[in-house]
């Protein structure tokens, strides 16, 4: 067995035929993000979005406002933005509390009351358990009185920021509605970011009879950046007429296969398509030296 760089073995995809294999140039880490959110899902309707990012603001990421058609005077806003792999809870809720400690002294709240913050897991579709914290709060507005409960959460390279706000008078409601929200729509937003992701594409040939090495399904390791394809793979029989590709269509399934996985995991380094329908799309591209030192470090 030995291996070859992705370049070189998706150039022989295309070419059919034997390839040289040649340095690519070097890519950042992440290149782009796209934040994909669902404008209609169950009672919730996307009715306003915000790309910091556009505005020259990185770190602000984008903001989210849903509409809930069950408890139409609550307020949601839901922030996606980078926080690096090495983020805390910890630090986002001292974040958040800084904010809001800011917002009080420019007037905008007043007599802030904050509850006991609870920590909170997020059962996934996939399988996967995000644990989060709630800080429930109190604040006065100009408006009146308002009570307010705010999820935090962090996963990949990305903070998730949920603050759903009622006046006084719907307290009772508040737990039940903001709770059904989060584990509805926080399901169905996904963040994709493109670029090295950190890592190296790795294609391991198979010659003759070689055995295939443990750590892979179906040809594709679980985090889709090791793929095992056999020589004959990429060398096509020169028999092998027009309409006869198997061996192309086997290494197309595993280039398949391997994306998908990366997009499962939230980075891909291979071409993405972005998904069409009922859904809005925002994309962060980011400066070159953004993620500084890796996605454990962005750019401050």
């Amino acid at each position: 067995m030995h291996r070859i760089a992705a370049s070189f073995a998706l150039g022989c995809l295309a070419l059919a035929s034997v390839c040289r294999a040649t340095e690519q140039p070097s890519r950042p880490i992440i290149e782009d993000a796209y934040i994909i959110a669902p404008r209609l899902i169950g009672e919730y309707v996307l009715i306003k979005t915000v790309n910091y990012g556009d505005q020259g603001q990185m770190l602000g990421g984008v903001a989210l406002r849903y509409h809930d058609g069950l408890l139409p005077p609550m307020t949601t806003d839901i922030y996606v933005y980078p926080g690096g792999g090495n983020e805390t809870l910890e630090h986002a809720e001292r974040t958040f509390r800084d904010s809001v400690k800011l917002a009080a002294e420019r007037g905008i709240y007043s007599d802030v009351r904050w509850g006991e913050p609870l920590n909170y897991d997020l059962q996934r579709r996939d399988g996967s358990t995000w644990q989060g914290r709630m800080i429930p709060m109190q604040v006065h507005l100009k408006q009146g009185d308002s009570v307010s409960r705010t999820y935090l959460f962090h996963h990949d390279l990305y903070n998730y920021k949920l603050r759903l706000d009622v006046p006084t008078s719907l307290s009772a409601e508040l737990p039940a509605a903001a709770d059904a929200l989060v584990r509805t729509v926080l399901q169905a937003v996904q963040v994709v970011s493109t670029g090295s992701c950190g890592r190296k594409l790795t294609i391991n040939v198979l010659k003759g009879v070689e055995t295939m090495p443990a750590g892979y399904v179906d040809g594709v390791t679980p985090d889709g950046f090791g793929i095992v394809v056999r020589e004959a793979e990429l060398h096509p029989s020169p028999t092998t007429s027009v309409g006869e590709s198997p061996d192309r269509q086997g290494m197309a399934r595993l280039t398949l296969l391997a994306a998908q996985r990366q997009v499962a995991q939230g980075c891909t380094a291979l071409p993405y398509e972005l998904p069409s329908g009922n859904v809005t799309v925002l994309k962060l591209h980011y400066p070159a030296d953004f993620w500084q030192s890796g996605p454990a470090d962005p750019k401050h």
